[in-house]
């Protein structure tokens, strides 16, 4: 259906709201058109809408208007939707044009923490000790639990209902958060015991086995006022205290041997979620012991992001980290169609 040629379609949400993380990711499409255009391609935008998606073979056909050698997914849903990512993705493998960043089974499977949760622990990641809860008359399967608690929704990204509420020291404060977040995200809460050590995180690009970019340090400043976790304020709200003042060093003052364990993890946890493209994941220690957060098949990749510092780290400039994703799409692509004509030959001579 698709040609190859430079042209590269830059998908993204758009909508009608202020949400910070939501605003920046046309931002973010901003950034990758410069970057495209600095490498050779030509981009061309394609704004998404909910409404969009009530047609996906008028949008397929959108996208085939265009003869793009890939299309770079900066589609993450919407406000209300953040679910949306993953037929989006769908969509893309059905249509056969090349994409950037994860497959929808990998998007689908790191959306769902508790999915998450039970891959990585059975790949024998350790996780932080705790649960998902989905209704108020399933609070006693968390008494087995030490406080203090950290809350998170079970299937929202962009660190979307994680705030000052989100940690809880006792019971009383647990039942009153927990009765309150099931309310706004009745698809389920993660409740895990609140891990109160230092917090790294590390970013990959390629395919398993991946190409490790770099290790970052997040260094929290209560005493100024900030937080002690990474909340929605620290990404997105540029006049808050967190954003302001939390700060993440690339590759500074890590030990090797902890570096090690850290690139170790990160490669593992990858395969264990299925990670192509790109991803990032995250670690917070306690007591010696390191656990994994979470893994995000869909980090910002911003010019001012974590993972553009990371690639920089490891020698890509953002054109040419930019340039490297579609790179990597385009490879896959190739590889799924040798597959498939192999998959056919073999069905034929049997």
């Amino acid at each position: 259906m698709f040609s190859s040629n430079d042209r590269v379609v830059i998908a993204t949400a758009v909508e009608e709201t202020g949400r910070e993380d939501i605003v920046d990711a046309l931002r973010c499409r901003d950034s990758v058109v410069e970057a495209l255009e600095n490498s050779g391609y030509r981009a061309v935008p394609l704004d998404i809408s909910i409404e969009d998606l009530a047609d996906p073979s008028l949008l397929v056909k959108r996208i085939a208007r265009e003869r793009p050698c890939c299309v770079f997914n900066l589609f993450e849903g919407f406000s209300k939707a953040a679910f949306l990512e993953v037929p989006f993705s769908k969509l893309l493998e059905f249509s056969g044009v090349p994409f950037t960043g994860n497959r929808a089974h990998v998007l689908a499977g790191c959306l769902d923490k508790k999915n998450a949760r039970e891959v990585l622990k059975s790949a024998g990641l350790p996780i932080p000790p705790g649960t998902c809860v989905c209704s108020m008359s399933e609070i006693k399967r968390l008494e087995s639990l030490s406080f203090p608690l950290f809350l998170k929704p079970r299937c929202e990204d962009s660190s979307v209902g994680v705030d000052s509420d989100s940690i809880v020291l006792d019971q009383s404060g647990l039942e009153h958060v927990l009765r309150r977040r099931l309310e706004e995200f009745p698809q389920g809460i993660i409740v895990e015991e609140y891990l109160h050590g230092d917090e790294y995180n590390a970013g990959c690009m390629g395919f398993c086995p991946y190409e490790f970019l770099a290790v970052s340090s997040i260094l929290y400043r209560p005493e100024k006022g900030t937080s002690r976790f990474l909340g929605y304020d620290s990404k997105w709200r540029l006049d808050s205290v967190d954003y302001r003042e939390i700060e993440s060093r690339v590759e500074e003052g890590i030990p090797p041997r902890l570096r090690y364990v850290i690139k170790d993890m990160t490669m593992r946890a990858g395969a264990a979620m299925g990670c192509e493209g790109y991803f990032r994941v995250d670690f917070r220690e306690r007591d010696g012991k390191w656990y994994v957060l979470e893994v995000n098949p869909n980090p910002d990749i911003n010019t001012d992001s974590g993972f553009a510092r990371q690639s920089e780290a490891a020698g890509y400039s953002y054109s040419s980290m930019v340039a490297k994703l579609v790179e990597l799409a385009v490879k896959r692509g190739d590889r799924r169609v040798r597959h498939n004509i192999g998959s056919k030959h073999r069905i034929a001579v049997h």
